[in-house]
């Protein structure tokens, strides 16, 4: 062998397996998940990702901080992983999937790859179609047998209970002083004369 055809054959193998790499990388690429800055409990990063993108649409960043920014995409993975029983964590999953499904029929891509009116469009339409919460006071389901609760309706709920229960929507956004004043007792007349006869 002649070193023109070990230059040849070296460089038709290195052409090979860079060519191998490249087109594994690719398909690789194209399953990856969806990358987050926070790791998830029980759903995966591209449901993570989806519920983090259908809770912002909800609620939008505006004056106010929006979904994302006070972790109610977190929130809502802990809830799942821990307040519900593996049969409902199932349902979720699959509900979550039929819910993205519906939106890739509808719009003829998936919710993550929608603007933000046609993600507004399609959550409206859910929530029109998404049945009332049965009633309840302190958490008892005042009614015998409830309907089902539609997926929207359970997402809605869960991304409204995140956001309300964060601790600057209630330390910043929600403080109000129910008392507007200050009580003194004990103050002598003579510094504020009787309000009442003025």
């Amino acid at each position: 062998m002649n070193r023109r055809e070990v230059l040849k054959n070296t460089t038709l193998f290195l052409g090979y397996s860079l060519s191998a790499g490249a087109l594994s990388e690719l398909f690789i690429a194209c399953q990856k998940e969806a990358q987050l800055n926070w790791q998830p409990v029980f759903l995966s990063n591209n449901q993570a990702n989806l519920i983090a993108e259908i809770a912002e649409t909800i609620l939008p960043k505006t004056e106010t901080p929006g979904a994302k920014e006070l972790g109610v995409p977190q929130f809502i993975d802990k809830m799942l992983k821990e307040m519900l029983s593996e049969a409902d964590q199932k349902a979720f999953v699959e509900d979550l999937e039929k819910f993205d499904e519906t939106c890739e029929e509808a719009n003829k891509k998936p919710f993550i790859e929608c603007n933000e009116q046609e993600r507004e469009a399609f959550l409206l339409k859910a929530d029109k179609e998404a049945g009332k919460l049965p009633p309840s006071a302190w958490g008892i389901t005042l009614v015998a047998k409830p309907d089902p609760v539609a997926f929207f309706r359970r997402v809605k709920s869960l991304t409204l209970l995140g956001y309300y229960t964060s601790e600057k929507v209630g330390k910043e956004i929600l403080s109000y002083d129910p008392v507007p004043g200050a009580f003194i007792a004990c103050m002598p007349l003579s510094e504020v004369g009787n309000a009442w006869n003025e």
